[in-house]
């Protein structure tokens, strides 16, 4: 029964480790190899091209104590294990099916949004960064997908049609949390009778804007907003394990970049001597559905 189904949860890199998984892992390997082959681009974990790699940066520092990559990992450079994951989770427990669809939320180049079109469904997406959004459209076109992408700001969707699925990869804790209680108070209406809404997302993390930290706070900030019923598990399990180190606690981390977070409300300036010396947050799931009354 998909009530005993623990899939609204933070994530484990043991999650990885099932035959379907690793075979989703073995489909996103090939996807970017064949994009890449044909001289496109795919966006990073960072949500822009072509990360360096360099051991000094915020993106590095960010993946936390003892990173390990995924063996026979393509790319990990841009695309860590965090990012497979939260793609193979929701995929596995979407219930996504070809010619279904999608709208995804924040995720236009995406490897989550380009693989999803490779297996046939009807994607479109929304982002704020127009370079994204015409990369995404050049690659559609050019791989012959059903992929269509818009400049749109996710607090002002603007479709008429609805959706069996509406997604989002680790894009709502870089919005404000009024704001994102807003945009899920319309997501019921973006959605077909039993449509379904599956997102990732990050948790626990330190930074004052993010916010999203509690069962409590996923219930608050998501479901109750959205009228939506969740599938699975109906409180959201934290497992307790952090992956991933907020760069601003990094003995490592520059002053300058301590400054821009503060100025930018991220933390407090008391802090601004604090370094950890564990990782400090990870990333979560939830998996939701439109059900008629």
């Amino acid at each position: 029964m998909e009530h005993n189904n623990i899939i609204n949860k933070t994530m484990e890199l043991s999650d990885l480790d099932s035959p379907r998984s690793k075979a989703i892992i073995k489909e996103l390997n090939h996807l970017i190899k064949d994009v890449r082959a044909r001289g496109l681009k795919i966006s990073s974990w960072y949500g822009c091209f072509d990360l360096t790699g360099d051991t000094n940066s915020e993106e590095l520092i960010n993946r936390g104590y003892n990173y390990e990559p995924l063996k026979d990992a393509v790319d990990d450079v841009n695309f860590p294990w965090f990012l497979y994951w939260g793609i193979a989770w929701v995929v596995m427990h979407g219930g996504f099916a070809s010619n279904q669809r999608v709208l995804d939320l924040g995720g236009s180049s995406s490897l989550f949004s380009f693989y999803l079109a490779s297996k046939g469904l009807e994607v479109t997406t929304v982002d704020l960064n127009q370079e994204l959004v015409d990369n995404a459209n050049h690659v559609a076109k050019a791989m012959g997908w059903k992929l269509e992408n818009h400049l749109m700001d996710m607090r002002e969707l603007s479709f008429t049609e609805q959706f069996h699925h509406i997604t989002s990869i680790c894009v709502y804790e870089h919005i404000p949390m009024y704001d994102r209680i807003e945009i899920n108070r319309t997501i019921k209406d973006l959605l077909m009778p039993r449509g379904r809404f599956s997102i990732t997302f990050d948790y626990r993390n330190p930074s004052m804007q993010a916010r999203i930290s509690s069962p409590t706070d996923v219930a608050d900030q998501f479901v109750k907003p959205s009228g939506l019923h969740l599938r699975g598990n109906s409180i959201f399990l934290d497992t307790g394990t952090s992956y991933l180190l907020h760069p601003f606690f990094h003995p490592a981390a520059s002053w300058k970049n301590k400054i821009s977070s503060i100025r930018r409300g991220h933390f407090n300036f008391k802090e601004f001597f604090k370094a950890k010396p564990q990782n400090d947050y990870t990333f979560g799931a939830l998996f939701m559905e439109k059900r008629e009354k």
